[in-house]
């Protein structure tokens, strides 16, 4: 029988695979492409950190300037071109300005204006910062903007001046009311209530040792020491008022400055019903990790400048503002494998100050 076994054709054992060589280069191939697809996600990673962190700044400072803009267009409405007489040096030491020369009243215009002021820890060479404040008339609690008649006022003493008010006219005012009390656009005076007693009587008291802001203390000088409040004696015509004739309206003061760490805040001045004296300036953060706030001003004439007056006597041209162009930039942090990456964002908006234009009195 035929055995066809034996002419079966022999088994390759030999088996195909990779080299040494040819895996190492593989392997660094694979390596160079990881490499390259990890740095790519990581400056990814990098990128979304610090758009969303510039996101958030940019929303924040957004916010910040819209705040701005509803006081700076504010500015003036329903108030005096020649502003409110407060005691001397009040205005600088309330926004932080450097002391004024003079000896007479300050002037609380519409707008008041303070250039490279603070010191800012986030600025070069330890930079400053500017101030801005704004001043414009408000409703009273019941709504009203009828300025109150004020028909008398008590000869100043040691605790204040205490007004009378023409008859259901007390009802509007609420104790810490910001008053402009003015007779015609020449006597003017800022006054805070202090104690209001019962709508019968239609007295208002302005206490001296009670006001938290110090617009009632007596102001500084051998001829004009008392309150302008103060009613007109025989022959006196400076620094008094002639009652009756004379009407107050609420005013809202507001200020913005940066502190030394880079925190933007926003300060306002009495009008805070129902709290205690202590409670009468209240500053709130708006923004933080400023690097800088700088406010120009455009004149009447057309020019710019970083400070239309030093505040005194001059504080009247602040009505020759007609916009104000505020820039704020703020640091951005990102940490990425424990590195600190910083960016600075910027952002610039005008706002007109066309109320400054109008004389309510």
């Amino acid at each position: 029988m035929f055995d066809q076994t034996n002419f079966s054709e022999p088994k390759n054992h030999r088996e195909a695979g990779f080299s040494f060589i040819e895996l190492m280069i593989s392997l660094t191939v694979f390596a160079i492409f990881s490499v390259a697809i990890f740095g790519l996600l990581r400056i990814a990673n990098i990128q979304k950190s610090t758009i969303n962190s510039q996101t958030e700044v940019s929303k924040n400072l957004r916010l910040s300037l819209n705040t701005i803009g509803r006081d700076a267009v504010n500015a003036g409405l329903g108030y005096s071109r020649i502003g409110g007489n407060m005691p001397d040096n009040l205005t600088n030491v309330r926004m932080g300005l450097p002391a004024d020369a003079n000896t007479t009243q300050d002037l609380l215009t519409g707008v008041i204006s303070g250039n490279d002021i603070n010191l800012n820890n986030f600025l070069p060479s330890l930079g400053r910062t500017d101030v801005i404040s704004f001043a414009f008339q408000v409703p009273f609690a019941d709504g009203s903007r009828e300025p109150v008649p004020i028909i008398d006022s008590a000869v100043f003493g040691t605790t204040g001046v205490t007004l009378t008010t023409a008859a259901n006219a007390a009802v509007n005012v609420r104790q810490y009311d910001l008053l402009l009390v003015s007779q015609g656009t020449a006597r003017t005076a800022m006054a805070l209530v202090t104690t209001k007693t019962n709508d019968s009587t239609r007295q208002i008291e302005f206490g001296a040792s009670a006001d938290p802001i110090g617009t009632n203390a007596p102001f500084i000088g051998t001829t004009d020491s008392k309150s302008r409040l103060t009613k007109c004696a025989s022959g006196v015509t400076i620094g008094c008022m002639n009652y009756p004739g004379v009407s107050a309206k609420k005013v809202y003061w507001v200020s913005y400055s940066v502190t030394t760490d880079g925190t933007l805040v926003r300060t306002t001045y009495g009008n805070n019903t129902g709290a205690t004296m202590a409670n009468q300036i209240q500053t709130q953060p708006i923004a933080y990790n400023i690097q800088n706030f700088q406010v120009r001003y455009l004149l009447r004439d057309g020019t710019f400048t970083d400070n239309p007056s030093n505040n005194g006597a001059n504080q009247e041209a602040m009505n020759n503002v007609v916009q104000i162009q505020v820039t704020v930039s703020a640091r951005v942090s990102v940490q990425e494998n424990g590195v600190n990456l910083q960016t600075v964002e910027n952002l610039k908006s005008t706002f007109s100050t066309r109320n400054l234009n109008y004389d309510a009195n």
